[in-house]
């Protein structure tokens, strides 16, 4: 157990020294700028080692060293590049050859609603009610909204991703949500970059 610097509770969740209700109080996304993203961990979540992926290929993605071309994705790693077609099952391919399985769902919402509905998220996450983790954009993205991303462990697991998109509409999510795989951020899929669609679920 630490104290919270601000309340003084003890608590075993301590996010940057504060409580969760504290922490939550004294960044909200609406007028937090220090950095663009405010984060919560679910603190039940353990995550299990990867192993057998092909760690030289995961550091070329995650380094952005991807060429969008007419036939696809070309990577460049370990001296080699990788021709990667513009198919829904070529991208599963690398990602589970790469171990970048991570996805999320993203909730958008205007200032006026950002911060209440990110408390509401986070708080869920922090008790290990929802996803891995989540964060909200402290920036706009277009028209008067913030983004928030509400993470599962692999994209792959339908049963897992549906799972957390129920939760999200018992709390009251009914509108169709997108469910972006992390690979796809990657690779530079957003609308109409590439034939593929941005969003690999709807619900």
């Amino acid at each position: 157990m630490v104290e919270c610097g601000s309340c003084g509770k003890e608590t075993g969740q301590s996010i940057e020294g504060l409580c969760v209700d504290c922490y939550l109080d004294q960044f909200s996304p609406s007028s937090f700028r220090k950095r663009p993203w405010l984060y919560a961990n679910n603190f039940k979540y353990d995550p299990v080692e990867k192993t057998g992926f092909d760690s030289k290929l995961m550091e070329a993605i995650m380094s952005s060293k991807i060429m969008i071309e007419d036939s696809g994705f070309r990577i460049q790693f370990d001296e080699a590049e990788l021709l990667v077609p513009f198919s829904v099952e070529a991208v599963d391919d690398v990602a589970r050859r790469s171990g970048i399985l991570v996805g999320k769902w993203l909730v958008y919402r205007g200032r006026s609603e950002i911060d209440d509905v990110w408390r509401g998220i986070a708080s869920h996450t922090f008790r290990g009610e929802l996803g891995t983790s989540a964060k909200v954009s402290t920036e706009l993205q277009g028209r008067d909204r913030r983004v928030i991303c509400v993470y599962t462990r692999d994209y792959l697991d339908l049963d897992d991703v549906m799972s957390v998109r129920e939760k999200l509409s018992g709390m009251g999510f009914k509108d169709r949500l997108c469910y972006k795989p992390d690979i796809y951020t990657y690779f530079g899929i957003y609308y109409r970059t590439t034939p593929l669609s941005a969003c690999r679920y709807r619900s």
